[in-house]
Protein backbone atom coordinates (compact mmCIF):
# COMPACT_ATOMS: atom_id res chain seq x y z
CA UNK A 1 0.00 0.00 0.00
CA UNK A 2 1.35 3.25 -0.87
CA UNK A 3 0.88 6.33 1.59
CA UNK A 4 1.93 10.25 1.61
CA UNK A 5 2.41 12.79 3.94
CA UNK A 6 1.24 15.99 3.05
CA UNK A 7 2.93 18.86 5.90
CA UNK A 8 2.39 22.19 5.52
CA UNK A 9 4.91 24.74 5.81
CA UNK A 10 3.38 28.11 7.06
CA UNK A 11 -0.31 28.43 8.77
CA UNK A 12 -2.47 29.21 5.75
CA UNK A 13 -1.20 27.60 2.71
CA UNK A 14 -4.06 26.19 1.71
CA UNK A 15 -3.35 22.18 2.46
CA UNK A 16 -7.06 21.25 3.09
CA UNK A 17 -7.39 22.29 -0.70
CA UNK A 18 -4.16 20.38 -2.20
CA UNK A 19 -4.96 17.23 -0.13
CA UNK A 20 -8.58 17.05 -1.19
CA UNK A 21 -6.84 17.64 -4.63
CA UNK A 22 -4.62 14.69 -4.01
CA UNK A 23 -7.12 12.13 -2.12
CA UNK A 24 -9.72 12.85 -5.35
CA UNK A 25 -6.90 12.45 -7.79
CA UNK A 26 -5.10 9.04 -6.76
CA UNK A 27 -5.39 5.70 -7.98
CA UNK A 28 -7.26 3.30 -6.50
CA UNK A 29 -9.38 3.39 -3.27
CA UNK A 30 -7.51 6.50 -0.87
CA UNK A 31 -7.46 6.44 2.89
CA UNK A 32 -7.38 9.32 5.10
CA UNK A 33 -5.50 9.91 8.54
CA UNK A 34 -4.91 13.31 10.30
CA UNK A 35 -3.29 12.87 13.61
CA UNK A 36 -4.23 15.92 15.40
CA UNK A 37 -7.22 17.49 15.01
CA UNK A 38 -7.33 21.42 14.91
CA UNK A 39 -10.11 23.03 13.76
CA UNK A 40 -13.21 21.31 15.34
CA UNK A 41 -16.80 21.18 14.50
CA UNK A 42 -19.60 19.97 16.27
CA UNK A 43 -22.80 17.67 15.44
CA UNK A 44 -25.03 17.33 18.60
CA UNK A 45 -22.67 15.56 21.49
CA UNK A 46 -19.69 14.91 18.76
CA UNK A 47 -16.97 16.98 18.05
CA UNK A 48 -14.45 16.17 15.28
CA UNK A 49 -12.00 17.55 12.86
CA UNK A 50 -13.40 19.91 10.63
CA UNK A 51 -11.03 18.26 7.90
CA UNK A 52 -12.04 14.80 8.73
CA UNK A 53 -15.19 15.66 8.58
CA UNK A 54 -14.61 16.86 4.57
CA UNK A 55 -12.57 13.55 3.56
CA UNK A 56 -15.24 11.16 4.92
CA UNK A 57 -17.81 12.57 2.94
CA UNK A 58 -15.57 13.49 0.06
CA UNK A 59 -14.07 9.77 -0.31
CA UNK A 60 -17.36 7.80 1.28
CA UNK A 61 -14.82 7.04 3.90
CA UNK A 62 -16.93 4.01 6.55
CA UNK A 63 -14.61 5.26 9.32
CA UNK A 64 -16.11 7.94 11.51
CA UNK A 65 -14.58 11.47 11.87
CA UNK A 66 -13.08 10.88 15.46
CA UNK A 67 -11.36 7.66 14.03
CA UNK A 68 -9.70 9.67 11.24
CA UNK A 69 -8.44 12.16 13.36
CA UNK A 70 -8.18 10.69 16.73
CA UNK A 71 -6.03 12.89 19.06
CA UNK A 72 -5.29 16.56 20.20
CA UNK A 73 -1.78 17.56 20.85
CA UNK A 74 -0.71 18.71 23.95
CA UNK A 75 2.72 19.38 24.69
CA UNK A 76 2.52 18.52 28.46
CA UNK A 77 1.49 15.51 27.95
CA UNK A 78 1.76 13.84 24.59
CA UNK A 79 0.57 10.44 23.37
CA UNK A 80 2.88 7.89 22.50
CA UNK A 81 3.84 7.22 18.76
CA UNK A 82 2.81 3.74 18.60
CA UNK A 83 -0.71 5.23 19.02
CA UNK A 84 -0.51 7.23 16.40
CA UNK A 85 0.75 4.57 14.05
CA UNK A 86 -1.55 2.12 15.52
CA UNK A 87 -4.25 4.36 14.34
CA UNK A 88 -3.25 4.93 11.23
CA UNK A 89 -2.86 1.39 10.65
CA UNK A 90 -6.41 0.09 11.67
CA UNK A 91 -7.74 2.79 8.67
CA UNK A 92 -5.70 0.83 5.92
CA UNK A 93 -7.54 -1.79 5.57
CA UNK A 94 -9.13 -1.72 2.08
CA UNK A 95 -7.98 0.65 0.85
CA UNK A 96 -5.13 0.94 -1.85
CA UNK A 97 -3.22 4.08 -0.83
CA UNK A 98 -3.08 6.35 2.28
CA UNK A 99 -2.73 10.07 2.91
CA UNK A 100 -1.99 11.37 6.00
CA UNK A 101 -2.66 14.76 6.43
CA UNK A 102 -0.27 16.97 8.79
CA UNK A 103 -1.15 20.20 10.97
CA UNK A 104 -1.18 23.20 9.71
CA UNK A 105 2.89 24.14 10.31
CA UNK A 106 4.97 20.89 9.94
CA UNK A 107 7.22 21.50 13.21
CA UNK A 108 3.85 20.93 15.76
CA UNK A 109 4.92 18.56 17.70
CA UNK A 110 8.41 18.72 17.92
CA UNK A 111 8.43 19.09 21.59
CA UNK A 112 7.11 16.14 21.98
CA UNK A 113 8.75 14.08 19.59
CA UNK A 114 5.61 14.41 17.26
CA UNK A 115 6.38 16.23 14.79
CA UNK A 116 5.35 15.67 11.05
CA UNK A 117 8.54 14.17 10.22
CA UNK A 118 8.77 12.43 12.92
CA UNK A 119 5.24 10.65 12.33
CA UNK A 120 6.48 10.59 8.49
CA UNK A 121 9.43 8.51 9.50
CA UNK A 122 7.57 6.27 11.60
CA UNK A 123 4.99 5.53 8.95
CA UNK A 124 6.94 5.12 6.16
CA UNK A 125 5.64 7.88 4.15
CA UNK A 126 7.29 10.15 1.24
CA UNK A 127 6.42 14.19 1.98
CA UNK A 128 4.93 16.71 0.19
CA UNK A 129 5.40 20.11 1.54
CA UNK A 130 2.64 21.94 0.62
CA UNK A 131 3.56 26.12 0.62
CA UNK A 132 2.81 30.00 -0.21
CA UNK A 133 5.42 31.63 -2.13
CA UNK A 134 6.33 33.96 0.89
CA UNK A 135 9.94 34.89 0.88
CA UNK A 136 9.86 33.57 4.53
CA UNK A 137 7.84 29.77 3.86
CA UNK A 138 10.82 29.53 0.65
CA UNK A 139 13.26 29.92 3.64
CA UNK A 140 11.48 27.59 5.59
CA UNK A 141 11.75 24.57 2.52
CA UNK A 142 15.24 25.17 2.61
CA UNK A 143 15.60 24.93 6.08
CA UNK A 144 13.07 21.83 6.41
CA UNK A 145 14.81 19.88 3.37
CA UNK A 146 17.60 19.56 5.43
CA UNK A 147 15.90 18.59 8.60
CA UNK A 148 14.29 15.46 6.38
CA UNK A 149 17.86 14.45 5.51
CA UNK A 150 18.35 13.80 9.24
CA UNK A 151 15.25 11.36 9.20
CA UNK A 152 15.99 10.09 6.19
CA UNK A 153 12.97 10.74 4.46
CA UNK A 154 11.43 10.51 1.07
CA UNK A 155 10.78 13.93 0.18
CA UNK A 156 9.11 14.01 -3.01
CA UNK A 157 8.70 17.80 -3.16
CA UNK A 158 6.58 21.13 -2.80
CA UNK A 159 3.60 22.18 -3.99
CA UNK A 160 2.92 25.88 -4.27
CA UNK A 161 -0.43 27.07 -3.96
CA UNK A 162 -2.31 30.42 -4.60
CA UNK A 163 0.94 31.14 -6.88
CA UNK A 164 0.62 32.83 -10.64
CA UNK A 165 4.41 33.90 -10.01
CA UNK A 166 6.98 31.80 -11.70
CA UNK A 167 10.18 33.44 -10.12
CA UNK A 168 9.30 31.64 -6.77
CA UNK A 169 9.09 28.03 -8.59
CA UNK A 170 12.12 28.99 -10.29
CA UNK A 171 13.94 30.41 -7.01
CA UNK A 172 13.41 26.78 -5.43
CA UNK A 173 14.31 24.52 -8.38
CA UNK A 174 17.93 26.43 -8.50
CA UNK A 175 18.74 25.21 -4.90
CA UNK A 176 18.00 21.89 -6.07
CA UNK A 177 14.39 22.06 -4.27
CA UNK A 178 11.76 19.55 -6.88
CA UNK A 179 8.15 21.64 -7.52
CA UNK A 180 5.67 19.39 -8.16
CA UNK A 181 3.33 22.49 -9.19
CA UNK A 182 2.19 25.81 -8.98
CA UNK A 183 -1.30 25.95 -8.10
CA UNK A 184 -2.82 29.77 -9.43
CA UNK A 185 -5.32 31.62 -7.34
CA UNK A 186 -9.13 30.71 -8.23
CA UNK A 187 -11.02 33.13 -7.13
CA UNK A 188 -13.91 30.74 -6.84
CA UNK A 189 -12.36 28.81 -4.18
CA UNK A 190 -11.91 32.20 -1.88
CA UNK A 191 -15.75 32.66 -1.53
CA UNK A 192 -17.99 31.88 0.82
CA UNK A 193 -21.67 31.99 2.12
CA UNK A 194 -23.67 34.55 4.67
CA UNK A 195 -24.65 31.39 6.14
CA UNK A 196 -20.95 30.12 6.23
CA UNK A 197 -20.63 33.71 7.87
CA UNK A 198 -23.08 33.00 10.67
CA UNK A 199 -21.97 29.46 11.61
CA UNK A 200 -18.39 30.82 12.12
CA UNK A 201 -19.42 33.87 14.40
CA UNK A 202 -21.90 31.44 15.94
CA UNK A 203 -24.21 34.65 14.71
CA UNK A 204 -27.81 35.73 15.52
CA UNK A 205 -29.98 36.16 12.30
CA UNK A 206 -31.56 39.44 13.50
CA UNK A 207 -33.03 39.65 9.67
CA UNK A 208 -33.02 37.97 6.25
CA UNK A 209 -33.16 34.34 6.36
CA UNK A 210 -33.69 33.89 2.59
CA UNK A 211 -30.31 35.33 2.36
CA UNK A 212 -28.11 32.76 3.66
CA UNK A 213 -27.22 30.86 0.54
CA UNK A 214 -25.90 34.00 -0.99
CA UNK A 215 -22.13 34.64 -1.68
CA UNK A 216 -19.44 36.94 -0.10
CA UNK A 217 -16.71 37.31 -2.18
CA UNK A 218 -15.23 40.08 -0.07
CA UNK A 219 -14.75 41.23 2.98
CA UNK A 220 -15.03 44.40 4.75
CA UNK A 221 -14.88 46.56 7.90
CA UNK A 222 -16.54 49.69 8.49
CA UNK A 223 -14.27 52.00 10.79
CA UNK A 224 -14.86 55.20 8.92
CA UNK A 225 -16.90 57.95 8.30
CA UNK A 226 -19.93 57.03 6.19
CA UNK A 227 -18.46 59.41 3.17
CA UNK A 228 -15.26 57.65 3.24
CA UNK A 229 -17.07 54.18 3.64
CA UNK A 230 -19.55 54.44 1.23
CA UNK A 231 -16.44 55.55 -1.39
CA UNK A 232 -15.23 52.21 -1.06
CA UNK A 233 -18.58 50.44 -0.54
CA UNK A 234 -18.93 51.03 -4.45
CA UNK A 235 -16.08 49.75 -5.57
CA UNK A 236 -16.49 46.01 -3.70
CA UNK A 237 -19.22 43.95 -4.72
CA UNK A 238 -20.80 40.79 -2.89
CA UNK A 239 -19.26 42.14 -0.04
CA UNK A 240 -19.57 40.86 4.26
CA UNK A 241 -19.42 44.19 6.23
CA UNK A 242 -18.34 44.27 9.76
CA UNK A 243 -18.90 47.34 12.01
CA UNK A 244 -20.22 47.98 15.61
CA UNK A 245 -23.67 47.31 16.50
CA UNK A 246 -23.71 51.39 16.88
CA UNK A 247 -22.48 52.14 13.53
CA UNK A 248 -25.93 53.18 12.15
CA UNK A 249 -24.29 55.60 9.57
CA UNK A 250 -22.01 52.97 8.10
CA UNK A 251 -24.54 50.23 8.18
CA UNK A 252 -26.92 52.63 6.21
CA UNK A 253 -24.10 53.55 3.52
CA UNK A 254 -23.61 49.74 3.22
CA UNK A 255 -26.72 48.85 1.83
CA UNK A 256 -27.35 51.22 -0.89
CA UNK A 257 -24.16 49.67 -2.13
CA UNK A 258 -23.88 45.99 -3.22
CA UNK A 259 -23.74 44.20 0.55
CA UNK A 260 -24.19 40.38 1.04
CA UNK A 261 -24.69 40.70 4.80
CA UNK A 262 -24.37 43.09 7.90
CA UNK A 263 -21.82 41.40 10.35
CA UNK A 264 -22.86 43.43 13.92
CA UNK A 265 -20.51 43.28 16.64
CA UNK A 266 -20.65 43.99 20.43
CA UNK A 267 -23.40 42.67 20.28
CA UNK A 268 -25.59 45.30 19.61
CA UNK A 269 -28.83 45.27 18.08
CA UNK A 270 -29.08 47.60 14.89
CA UNK A 271 -31.76 50.82 14.57
CA UNK A 272 -34.73 50.23 13.32
CA UNK A 273 -34.04 51.97 10.28
CA UNK A 274 -31.28 49.68 9.79
CA UNK A 275 -33.69 46.61 9.72
CA UNK A 276 -36.24 48.12 7.95
CA UNK A 277 -33.77 48.89 4.66
CA UNK A 278 -32.33 45.47 5.16
CA UNK A 279 -35.67 44.26 4.83
CA UNK A 280 -36.46 46.15 1.54
CA UNK A 281 -33.21 45.19 0.27
CA UNK A 282 -33.14 41.16 1.21
CA UNK A 283 -29.44 41.73 2.97
CA UNK A 284 -28.88 39.31 5.96
CA UNK A 285 -28.48 41.21 9.42
CA UNK A 286 -25.95 39.03 11.55
CA UNK A 287 -25.56 39.91 15.19
CA UNK A 288 -22.42 38.48 17.31
CA UNK A 289 -20.90 39.59 20.57
CA UNK A 290 -17.37 39.60 19.14
CA UNK A 291 -15.38 43.17 18.44
CA UNK A 292 -15.27 43.52 15.32
CA UNK A 293 -11.22 42.61 15.30
CA UNK A 294 -11.98 39.24 16.26
CA UNK A 295 -14.81 38.45 14.25
CA UNK A 296 -13.16 39.59 11.07
CA UNK A 297 -10.60 37.44 12.30
CA UNK A 298 -12.88 34.39 12.11
CA UNK A 299 -14.46 35.06 9.07
CA UNK A 300 -10.79 35.66 7.39
CA UNK A 301 -10.27 32.19 7.64
CA UNK A 302 -13.49 31.04 6.29
CA UNK A 303 -11.43 31.06 3.24
CA UNK A 304 -10.16 27.52 4.27
CA UNK A 305 -13.06 25.68 4.60
CA UNK A 306 -14.07 23.59 2.10
CA UNK A 307 -17.53 22.09 2.23
CA UNK A 308 -18.17 18.67 1.48
CA UNK A 309 -22.15 19.48 0.45
CA UNK A 310 -20.58 22.20 -2.44
CA UNK A 311 -19.93 19.63 -5.40
CA UNK A 312 -19.27 21.96 -7.97
CA UNK A 313 -16.57 23.64 -5.49
CA UNK A 314 -15.04 20.18 -4.39
CA UNK A 315 -15.12 19.32 -8.29
CA UNK A 316 -13.11 22.17 -9.05
CA UNK A 317 -10.37 21.56 -6.22
CA UNK A 318 -10.10 18.54 -7.87
CA UNK A 319 -9.97 19.68 -11.16
CA UNK A 320 -7.35 22.45 -10.44
CA UNK A 321 -4.84 20.10 -8.71
CA UNK A 322 -5.18 17.69 -11.66
CA UNK A 323 -4.26 20.33 -13.98
CA UNK A 324 -1.52 21.99 -11.81
CA UNK A 325 0.49 19.28 -9.53
CA UNK A 326 2.51 16.38 -11.13
CA UNK A 327 -0.18 13.90 -9.35
CA UNK A 328 2.03 10.68 -10.28
CA UNK A 329 5.00 12.26 -8.83
CA UNK A 330 3.39 12.77 -5.79
CA UNK A 331 1.80 9.83 -5.09
CA UNK A 332 5.65 8.67 -6.89
CA UNK A 333 3.68 6.12 -9.49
Amino acid sequence: MKGLFLGSVTERSGKSMIALGLAMSGRGKVGYFKPFREVTMWRGDRVFDQDAYLMKQALGLPWPEEELSPFVYDAQNPMALDDIVDSCRRLQEGVDRMLIEGTREISTGCMGGLSGMTIAHALDAPMVLVSSATVPALDRICMLRRAMEQYSLDFRGVILNQVDDPAPRRLLEGRGIRVLGSVPVVPRLRHYTVREVAEALGAVIALGEQGLDDRVEQLMIGAMSPETALQHMRRVARKALITGGDRTDVQMAALSTDTSCLVLTGGMPPAKAVLVKAYEAGVPVLLTDMNTLEASDRIDHLIARIDPGDRDKVELIAQTVREHVDIEAAWGE
